[in-house]
Order: C-alpha cells, then sequence, then structure tokens
C-alpha cells in the first residue's frame, strides 16, 4: 500500500502521529523517571535481584543516530567522532530495559559526560544524595564519578567483582539500545533520517515511547534484519574514558561510596 502514497502525505502522517505521541501528557505517562520513593525502591530491589548491585535506579548511556547532514551553520554540532553526522541520544533504563528518561536535543559532537552534567536528571540525582538517599545510576567510563552515578573501575585487580558486577547491570542498557533500535528500523545506521535534527529528535523521542508500550503489552520483538550485528551497535565505538581535571567535593564523595560498594 506504501507505494500508492505521495511522499508529501507520508511526511504528513508521520508528523501528526510524532507530534502526537511526544505531547507532554503521553510522553510523561509511558516515560517517567521515578519520582516517588516508592516507584525507586521497585527498580533498585529489581537491579539488585538480578545482578546483585546495591542502589542502582537506572543505567545511562548516549548512542549515536545517524541523521542527514544538517544546514552549514549548524553542521559542526552534529559531526561525531566516527566521521558521520548524528544526534547523541543519552537515555536511561531500568532492568527490564524500559526507557525512564531521554534526551535527544544534543548533536553527536557532544560528549555523553557534558549531556549528563547539563540535564534535568543529574539534577534531581542530585537533589536525592542532598536529601541522603543512598541510590544511583551507572555509567560506563565515559561518565565522571559521582556520589549519583557509579562508573567502572579500570586496571585495578582489587575491583574486579566490583566492575564485573557493575559491567553486567550495565547490558541493561545496551540491550535497552539495541532493542529500540531493531523494532525502530528507522533508527538504524542504514536507515539515516533525512530530517532536520529537531524533527529527528521529534521521531527518536516518539520511538522510545513506542518502545516501552511494546514491552508494557508483550509485544513480540521483531527478527534482527542482521543477526549477526551486535545487539548494541552503539557500542562498536572506541570506549572513550573521561579525563577528570576536577578533583572536588563530588568526586572525592563518588569515590568514598564507591569504595563502600566494593565491600557489598
Amino acid at each position: 500500500m506504501a507505494k500508492y502514497l505521495g511522499q508529501t502525505t507520508v511526511s504528513k502522517c508521520v508528523k501528526e502521529v510524532t507530534d502526537a505521541l511526544i505531547t507532554p501528557e503521553i510522553l510523561g505517562h509511558f516515560i517517567k523517571f521515578p519520582n516517588t520513593r516508592a516507584e525507586r525502591d521497585i527498580i533498585k530491589n529489581k537491579f539488585y535481584a538480578k545482578y546483585g548491585f546495591p542502589g542502582v535506579i537506572g543505567c545511562i548511556d548516549g548512542s549515536h543516530f545517524h541523521i542527514f547532514t544538517p544546514n552549514k551553520e549548524i553542521e559542526h554540532l552534529f559531526y561525531c567522532r566516527k566521521h558521520f553526522h548524528s544526534l547523541n541520544v543519552q537515555i536511561i533504563c531500568d532492568s527490564d530495559c524500559q526507557i525512564l528518561n531521554v534526551n535527544a536535543k544534543y548533536g553527536g559532537a557532544t560528549h555523553d559526560a557534558f549531556i549528563f552534567e547539563n540535564s534535568l536528571a543529574c539534577n534531581f540525582m542530585k537533589e536525592l544524595h542532598q536529601n541522603n538517599e543512598q541510590v544511583w545510576l551507572l555509567g560506563d567510563s565515559g561518565y565522571p564519578q559521582r556520589p549519583w552515578l557509579m562508573t567502572p573501575i579500570l586496571d585495578d585487580a582489587t575491583a574486579q567483582k566490583y566492575t564485573a558486577v557493575h559491567g553486567k547491570a550495565r547490558v541493561s542498557i545496551e540491550n535497552t539500545f539495541g532493542r529500540l533500535k531493531n523494532r525502530w528500523r528507522c533508527l538504524c545506521k542504514d536507515r539515516t533520517l533525512h530530517y532536520a535534527p529537531e524533527k529527528c529528535a521529534k521521531i527518536i523521542t516518539a520511538c522510545c515511547v513506542l518502545h516501552n508500550l511494546a514491552i508494557t503489552f508483550n509485544v513480540p520483538e521483531p527478527e534482527p534484519e542482521n543477526p549477526n550485528m551486535p545487539e548494541a551497535e552503539h557500542h562498536s565505538f572506541t570506549q572513550y574514558i573521561f579525563q577528570e581535571n576536577n578533583t572536588g567535593d563530588d568526586l572525592l564523595r563518588g569515590r568514598a561510596i564507591r569504595r563502600l560498594l566494593l565491600n557489598e
């Protein structure tokens, strides 16, 4: 049937559906961070039951979604270090791969750590810490260690158990990106979104809403288009290690909490 529809009609339908899915009412209902202690306890207990890592209320990462070359005036903001144009989309998920938070407003030239530290999710995690709630997100070595964000410990034999459990728990976010891109093939790297960055961001966010709906209603996963492709294709990138230049209180407190977790 699609071959009988004009491009204008298809574009109009995409816009109407996308705009409907990202209205505050719909977006806020289907993608929501755990705002109450009871909600956080549910997520925390599931992570601990699955992986044995205490205090986790989400896993965080960024993934590059290919987009068409933007206007020259802003092109540099979207040209990532792997030499293509993209949006660097931050997602936080729970242990069931439900998306708790999505931020699709940054271009591929922006690093994961900058996106997080300038996000509402980061501010919320800081507030929880200031209220003495011992919860945190799990991020890879591209993020700074913070009291509310636990990162792996590299090249330390005494921390092998911690880093192994950390890595197993973080599979949740890798699987989330993989399942999102596998279900919504327009997000795959060989299906570059041919729209302005703002519209691409809306489409990605709408797909995140649909991703959560599919999980909630047990919609079967489609077969992978390329079964040889890793589930989390965004991790084909060489891992970037965040270089911490700040030795302030947040870093020191974060390291102190992480040391305590080594003995859990």
